[in-house]
């Protein structure tokens, strides 16, 4: 939609059209670049848009913020459920049962906004998360890495169905895909952003009736805290559907900041790793924190390529985001060669996973950095970085449900 205005401009009726087809990422994609074309046409279009904006902001179904409400509230219940019933094992419980309680609020608050109502699609769904939820309370509750493994990719898994319902299931649009990967980043600003202003109205409560000789510290947290806490996905995509362009700003920003902190960061490790005493082909602590830093390095250069000019040419932001990607594959090839010496001792829960996840991040990553090098030479080609990425999706579903549901039972549950 960016490239599409920007390449349009100057043509009124391009614009209108371009703005009938999808008005709410005409919106956000204007508003990002109408700083950079200061004509009349531009001005006119900015005047338009604040104003339905502000309309759009003034109006809001109170029939939605009662759906968001009870959500909110059933998801902070379903939490709680071991101070209602103290039987339930909470070493365990949260571990295995608050990812699914947690995702399904936000999951059917998807459903609910995109209309899905179909019973088919519904019936999917339902099976999906009673089968995992089954799956994951049947395991034993102990900590052997096969149950373990299971669990921590359970709230990937219920990433993925919400990604599904969010492109309301028409997982073979590529572009709805983008949508929901680029939503992504939006969402973790807003949940952070609202989780920070909650921190501090805990705080300043909890002071204030500490001032009056009242101690509500145990009782604030044990309710107000913990819905307050889960619900706050729920919340922040209320907010970002009713004011669409809230994150316009702090999304580039982030980006641009970020990216080339972490080029700085990883150059400096990389360096240090030479020169340190730390056994990377032993240390298993080590090989995990690559794993999760490479994942991390991916969905920065995703989440950058996004609020990229694509107009520009031998972008410098493009060129960070290819060296950045470039150092990631050093360090991923380093983890790699560790992760296939300590795999010749014996295959593990452990090193399987870790074995299998780096491989697949591994080709995700040259795949980025070859379309981030093609794009510093023609801007173009940067949309095909999010496309591999959407590709890639399919992928990383079908390897996470391996995971939960076949390595337990290949390697005895131990």
């Amino acid at each position: 939609m960016k490239n599409s205005i920007i390449k349009n401009i100057t043509n009124p009726e391009t614009l209108e059209k371009l703005y009938q087809q999808n008005k709410q990422d005409f919106s956000k994609s204007f508003a990002e670049i109408s700083d950079k074309y200061p004509t009349d046409l531009v001005r006119f279009w900015e005047i338009r848009l604040a104003h339905e904006t502000q309309i759009k902001a003034g109006v809001f179904s109170k029939r939605e913020l009662w759906v968001v409400l009870l959500l909110s509230l059933v998801t902070g219940l379903l939490a709680k459920l071991p101070a209602i019933f103290p039987q339930i094992n909470t070493e365990f419980f949260y571990p295995k049962n608050l990812p699914i309680i947690v995702f399904n609020g936000i999951i059917l608050y998807t459903l609910w906004q995109n209309k899905i109502f179909n019973l088919k699609r519904l019936s999917t769904y339902g099976a999906i998360v009673v089968t995992l939820t089954l799956f994951i309370n049947l395991l034993p509750n102990t900590e052997s890495d096969s149950v373990m493994l299971s669990i921590i990719h359970a709230p990937l898994l219920l990433w993925c169905l919400f990604g599904l319902a969010y492109i309301a299931f028409d997982y073979k649009n590529m572009a709805k895909r983008i949508a929901f990967i680029r939503f992504n980043g939006e969402l973790l600003i807003m949940t952070g952003l609202f989780l920070i202003a909650g921190g501090l109205l805990t705080g300043i409560t909890i002071g204030l009736f500490s001032a009056i000789h009242m101690n509500i510290e145990q009782f604030y947290m044990e309710n107000i805290a913990i819905i307050g806490g889960v619900a706050a996905p729920i919340i922040a995509f209320y907010l970002i559907r009713l004011y669409p362009t809230i994150t316009n700003k702090i999304a580039p920003v982030i980006a641009q900041v970020f990216s080339p902190l972490v080029l700085i960061t990883l150059s400096i490790y990389l360096v240090s790793l030479i020169f340190s005493n730390s056994n990377v082909f032993q240390d298993r602590n080590l090989l995990l924190i690559f794993n999760v830093m490479l994942i991390a390095v991916m969905a920065l250069i995703v989440f950058s390529v996004s609020e990229l000019d694509k107009s520009k040419k031998k972008n410098i932001n493009v060129l960070i985001l290819f060296l950045l990607a470039f150092l990631a594959i050093i360090i991923n090839s380093i983890a790699f060669i560790a992760i296939i010496s300590r795999a010749t001792e014996g295959l593990t829960p452990n090193r399987t996973v870790v074995l299998i996840s780096n491989i697949l991040i591994f080709v995700n990553q040259i795949l980025i950095a070859r379309n981030l090098y093609k794009s510093y030479f023609n801007p173009d080609q940067l949309n095909s970085v999010e496309k591999t990425v959407a590709k890639y999706l399919d992928i990383y579903a079908g390897y996470t449900i391996i995971v939960i549901f076949i390595l337990p039972l290949i390697f005895g549950l131990k």
